[in-house]
């Protein structure tokens, strides 16, 4: 799906890979590959598909720590709203006072 998405041919994405054509269809209908190949695939098409089972493999400390920069991201986003909220009423101000 996204060797379709990035408009690559089966032919075009065989020779960035070094590899023949019907070798190619076979890679599509495995349904299993040797990470040397999929991370040769993941540099052509730009995408990461290791990510994918990154999260099935999360020992419980990276789970836990992955479940805590989440937590950390959320509060940081809220105090940034919470500071440019306030930007915000202190530039209306100023701009209030200039023009008195």
């Amino acid at each position: 799906m996204r060797v379709k998405r990035k408009g690559i041919k089966a032919v075009t994405l065989a020779k960035l890979l070094n590899v023949s054509i019907p070798n190619i269809y076979k890679i599509y209908e495995r349904p299993s590959m040797d990470t040397g190949l999929l991370s040769r695939i993941c540099q052509v098409v730009d995408y990461n598909f290791f990510t994918l089972y990154a999260k099935e493999y999360r020992t419980e400390q990276e789970s836990d720590a992955f479940e805590l920069c989440q937590k950390e991201n959320s509060m940081l986003r809220n105090i940034l709203k919470e500071k440019e909220e306030m930007y915000d009423v202190l530039m209306k101000q100023i701009k209030v006072g200039k023009s008195k």
